[in-house]
């Protein structure tokens, strides 16, 4: 029973650890949309590429999100 609570602790603490490593990572998904952390799609993008920057994302080919493309023309 110990053994099994170790685990599970263990683990959760890891989860926890990996989240915040790459909470500032940005993203560029299958279709190459960039996204930052305050982005509402953030999460749910599963399969991407990680990037440092979102000027590092778009110079890669990557678009930023239609929503967050309007804010910086405007």
């Amino acid at each position: 029973m110990k053994k099994l609570i170790l685990m599970l602790t263990v683990m959760l603490f890891s989860q926890n650890l990996a989240f915040a490593q790459t909470a500032d990572i940005k993203k560029s998904s299958k279709s190459g949309i960039c996204y930052s952390a305050e982005s509402k799609s953030y999460k749910k993008v599963k399969d991407f590429t990680p990037y440092k920057t979102m000027d590092e994302c778009v110079a890669s080919g990557g678009k930023l999100p239609k929503a967050q493309a309007k804010k910086k023309s405007a």
